[in-house]
Parts: C-alpha cells; sequence; structure tokens
C-alpha cells in the first residue's frame, strides 16, 4: 500500500504534541502541551473548531506520556494516569470530568496507575487498562470493564457519574509460551494494547521483561489474544513485533515494525495481515525521525505524528 501526504499540521509556537484522535472523516483532536506556563490544551479541527481546557489540569507534568485519548460515542474522551476521565460525547457539547477512585484492595492493586482505556458502544463500556506496581509506568498487568452509574441520593439522579468496576483479570499465562520471567510472587504478561467492540476484546502482548523491570528481553513472542464480547478467551494469534496500534475506526491492529521502517496493518477480524505501508520521508514522514511516532488509520486516511509534525496521508492501493 502507498500513501500520500495530504495535509501537514502546523503547531502553535512552543506547543508539542502529545496525542491525535481522528474523530470522523472531517474531524481530529489534537491535545498539545507546553513547557512554558499555558496549560495543556485539546485542539479541534475540522467542522467543529475549538480550543477546550482541561478542568483541574495545571500543567503538561500531568499528561505527559499518561494519558490516553480515544473515541467516545460522537465526541472524544480523555484519561489520564492517576484516574480522572474527561468525557466529551459531542464535538459541540460540554466537557464532563469524571474521578476513578480505587475500589480494590492493597493485595490486589498495589498501585492503581490507568495505562490505557477503550470505550465500547455495545454495553455502553469502557475497558480498563490498569498498572501493577512492577510496571513501571508502563505496561498494565490487570484489565476491566468499568460503567458509569448516576449518582444518587433520596433517590434522585445528581449531575455527578459514578464508575462502577468489574473484577480485575490478568491474561492466563498458560495460554501463551514459556518466558523466562518466573518469579516466587508469580509470573505476568504486559498488556502492551487492547482493543474493544461489539464482537470482541484484542489484547496484545510481548511476553517481555524489559518493560516492566528494566532487564532481559523486550520481545519474548508478539502475540494478539482474542476474546468475545464477553471476554471469553478464543484464540492466539503470533504477529509481527513491534509496537501496537489499535485504530480508531477499530478495523485494524498497527505494527510499527522494530526497525521503524515499516507499518503491518492486521485486520481485526481475522487477525490476518491486510497490508504493509513501508515509511519513507517523501510519502509520509516528511521529516520526522521514525523512531518516536505513533499512527493511527481512520477509513482510507493513515495519521503519522510525533512531539513536533501531524501528516494525515491518503492510503493508495
Amino acid at each position: 500500500m502507498k500513501t500520500e501526504i495530504v495535509q501537514r499540521y502546523d503547531l502553535d509556537k512552543n506547543r508539542k504534541i502529545s496525542r491525535v484522535l481522528p474523530i470522523n472523516n472531517i474531524d481530529f483532536a489534537v491535545l498539545t502541551l507546553t513547557y512554558q506556563s499555558d496549560k495543556p490544551m485539546l485542539l479541534i479541527h475540522g467542522n467543529y473548531e475549538r480550543r477546550i481546557e482541561l478542568p483541574d489540569v495545571k500543567s503538561y507534568d500531568e499528561l505527559n506520556g499518561f494519558c490516553s485519548l480515544f473515541k467516545y460515542k460522537h465526541g472524544f474522551g480523555l484519561a489520564e494516569r492517576f484516574g480522572r476521565l474527561f468525557l466529551c460525547p459531542n464535538l459541540n457539547g460540554d466537557l464532563k470530568k469524571v474521578q476513578i477512585e480505587q475500589p480494590y484492595s492493597k493485595d490486589e492493586v498495589l498501585q492503581p496507575f490507568l495505562s490505557g482505556i477503550s470505550y465500547r458502544a455495545l454495553d455502553d463500556s469502557f475497558l480498563l487498562g490498569i498498572e501493577d506496581e512492577l510496571s513501571y509506568f508502563f505496561p498494565a498487568k490487570y484489565w476491566t470493564r468499568m460503567k458509569l452509574k448516576n449518582k444518587k441520593v433520596f433517590g434522585f439522579n445528581l449531575p455527578q457519574l459514578s464508575p462502577v468496576l468489574d473484577e480485575l483479570r490478568v491474561l492466563e499465562i498458560n495460554k501463551y509460551p514459556p518466558t523466562d520471567r518466573n518469579y516466587s510472587d508469580g509470573e505476568w504478561l504486559n498488556i502492551q494494547t487492547f482493543g474493544v467492540d461489539e464482537n470482541k476484546l484484542l489484547i496484545h502482548t510481548n511476553g517481555g521483561a524489559a518493560t516492566r523491570s528494566k532487564s532481559g528481553p523486550d520481545f519474548q513472542f508478539s502475540i494478539i489474544s482474542e476474546f468475545d464480547s464477553n471476554f471469553r478467551f478464543i484464540d492466539n494469534h503470533k504477529v509481527e513485533e513491534g509496537k501496537v496500534f489499535f485504530s480508531v475506526d477499530k478495523k485494524f491492529f498497527i505494527i510499527l515494525s522494530r526497525n521503524n521502517k515499516k507499518l503491518f496493518v492486521y485486520d481485526k477480524d481475522n487477525i490476518q495481515l491486510k497490508f504493509e505501508v513501508s515509511l519513507t520521508s517523501r510519502q509520509n514522514l516528511g521529516t520526522a525521525n521514525p523512531r518516536f511516532i505513533s499512527i493511527d488509520i481512520r477509513e482510507d486516511f493513515l495519521y503519522i505524528y510525533g512531539r513536533d509534525f501531524l501528516n494525515i496521508c491518503k492510503l493508495i492501493k
């Protein structure tokens, strides 16, 4: 598959890109950070041009590297690592803030930090990735489902929404190849990336120890695990090694190869390689360093971005 840059996004002076979210075929959201005195800012481009300040977020340190920007209904949501959730169901609507409190005992989760989130419209729920004490700022060990309920006082609904979380789940290691990570307190597998839709849940794990203990190999395998809509295990699928992204339109798993030169795009429905994209300065990268990029796909457009750039590219067969 070839690509062609159709739009280059220009940043304001001193601002850096943290996250980009293609919301529909026209609108996209950009979370920008600055090292100056300005607060983090969400910028909406397209039919709805907006600048949105995040309530109670005072500096870029609170979001830099530790947040998830995701599709929510007809708008977007933003979750930060310490449990604050900002939801905007329509692009011209108001932003609502929800605080996710720690519902588990300290024996279950030593450091209840979010490391990922995905919304499912089927039952109006969210899937959360939650870190362990040994995650070292990513990736998750646990995953769970969350629903938002109206708070009630004397039978009346309050404006605030209350998060309700299911039990914690982990990847069952007996379903995966063995690794060299065996401690007395038990081995567990990294959840690198996940995505949930109406029909299934997909979780990527690399089996490696380096991302949570700063030692050992990054990859001992690269597997996408498939679960049904009730989160029952179906099968494992071996895929290329690399950094994995779940596309915003929930059609693809995208793998940035370990040498940062190619994208492997897998069909979400059958976990089969659908096409490949070479990363070149002429077609999609511009002057960007592919080592520090993030990827998304919506319909026929590829979004490639880093701290200092965003290129929107047309996918051409």
